[in-house]
């Protein structure tokens, strides 16, 4: 959110992290990832990008254009989360994006529960165009119909409903969505990634592939982007595109609590397995959700 100051990373570049600075072991220091994520990764990859497995271990920056129109694309699901209290007061803002017919991913810390849900809305567009002009955004009422959230301490997701259409008469359905896949290597370590985001709540801003990811746990992985407060929410992306995880918050430096060293985000297959899991205990919100998702 807008407010929070977790989301605050002055990672800097890779010359001036350095491997020292990480500090308590947790981010490791071997490159190369698991067999079976690498394999994963690589059946992942289209079968006309040529170069991308080179990419990811690393050694060639040779893209297809289309890098850059699939970017649109999928930037088109991105979106700022406004947060209102009573009388539609301003009440902080952070990011969030579609993953499904009117079902949008955001963190718990920025919608904590149906009320909230029901006083914020999804802005889409909220963008300069070719021209540094500003476009014509469009908003949605988000909405307390569908709402499964975990705690912000723990994988800090929250799935809501979105309204189909606005009083502009426009579609939510014209923003597309972005494909949440279960298996876990959509993204390994040492793997650049990047961010699409609403910085300060501000206008659609694109961490691209300054970033590497520098650790993998069971639940979340780290990496170097740079990212603000209104960041939170935002998906961290690989290079086709897909949602690897859902960037929560910064890390600090262990003796220097007002200097951030990484950024965490929650691993989409650990998300997919907890709404699984609530599903299959026959919880109405985790059964929809699944559903929607197609899983």
């Amino acid at each position: 959110m807008a407010n929070s100051r977790e989301d605050r990373c002055d990672c800097g570049s890779a010359g001036e992290r350095g491997a020292g600075e990480r500090g308590a072991g947790e981010f490791g220091d071997a490159v190369w990832d698991e067999p079976e994520r690498l394999h994963v990764r690589k059946s992942l990859i289209p079968e006309g990008d040529n170069t991308a497995f080179e990419r990811i271990m690393g050694v060639s920056d040779i893209f297809p254009i289309n890098y850059l129109s699939r970017g649109v694309a999928a930037a088109r699901s991105i979106c700022k989360v406004q947060l209102y209290r009573g009388g539609r007061i301003p009440a902080g803002a952070g990011s969030g994006f579609l993953v499904g017919p009117n079902l949008l991913l955001t963190n718990n810390h920025v919608i904590r529960s149906r009320q909230s849900a029901a006083q914020a809305s999804a802005i889409f567009q909220y963008e300069m165009d070719e021209d540094f002009s500003l476009g014509r955004s469009a908003e949605f009422s988000i909405t307390d119909e569908t709402f499964f959230t975990s705690a912000s301490d723990n994988l800090d997701f929250s799935f809501v409903s979105v309204e189909e259409g606005n009083k502009e008469a426009r579609s939510l359905s014209d923003f597309g969505s972005l494909k949440l896949l279960p298996q876990s290597g959509k993204a390994v370590k040492g793997e650049a990634v990047s961010i699409i985001h609403h910085p300060n709540g501000g206008l659609k801003s694109l961490s691209l592939r300054n970033s590497q990811i520098l650790s993998v746990h069971d639940h979340f992985i780290t990496y170097s982007s740079d990212t603000l407060p209104g960041s939170s929410g935002a998906p961290v992306l690989n290079d086709q595109w897909l949602p690897v995880a859902l960037h929560h918050r910064s890390i600090s430096h262990p003796s220097n609590r007002n200097r951030w060293i990484a950024n965490r985000g929650i691993r989409i297959s650990a998300i997919l397995t907890n709404l699984k899991l609530h599903a299959s205990k026959r919880n109405t919100d985790a059964m929809r959700i699944t559903e929607r998702l197609g899983l």
